[in-house]
C-alpha cells in the first residue's frame, strides 16, 4: 500500500471518531486509520490523504501512526496476512472475485419468496374483503 516514507504533521492533531483515531490532512478531510500491507512495513498503521495514489488529487499527507517493528515481528505479519489473502481468495487473480456465494444466493431466493408468500397473501385478502 505505502510505498513513499514521506511524513507530514497533521495541522488539527488527533480526531477522535467512532471508527477509533484519525487525522485532517491538508485538504481538511479527516483520514482514517489504515493499515499497510506492503513487505517493508506489515500491519504498520498510518494516517494519509484518502486520495492516495491519486497524483493530480493526493495532497502528500502521510504519517506513521505505529513505530517501526522488528525484522521478525514484520516476517510473521506479513505471512499470516499473506495465509489470509489466501484463505479468503483475495489475492490478486482470484477467478471469484465479484462472484456471490451459494450461501447469499439462498437467502436472496428465500427473501424474494417470503415477498412473494406476502403479496399474495394481501392480494387474497383485497379480494376476499372486497
Amino acid at each position: 500500500m505505502v510505498s513513499s516514507s514521506r511524513s507530514a504533521g497533521s495541522t488539527s492533531g488527533v480526531n477522535k471518531s467512532n471508527n477509533g483515531p484519525s487525522r485532517t490532512c491538508y485538504y481538511g478531510v479527516i483520514t482514517p486509520l489504515k493499515i499497510s500491507t506492503s513487505e517493508k512495513n506489515p500491519g504498520r498503521r498510518y494516517f494519509g490523504c484518502r486520495y492516495w495514489p491519486d497524483e493530480v488529487e493526493d495532497c502528500g499527507y502521510f504519517e506513521w501512526y505505529d513505530g517501526e517493528v522488528s525484522p521478525w515481528y514484520k516476517e510473521l505479519l506479513f505471512e499470516v496476512m499473506a495465509k489470509k489473502k489466501k484463505s479468503t481468495g483475495q489475492g490478486k487473480g482470484n477467478p471469484h472475485h465479484g462472484e456471490i456465494s451459494l450461501m447469499d444466493l439462498v437467502r436472496v431466493v428465500i427473501g424474494l419468496l417470503v415477498i412473494l408468500v406476502v403479496m399474495v397473501g394481501i392480494l387474497m385478502w383485497m379480494v376476499y374483503k372486497g
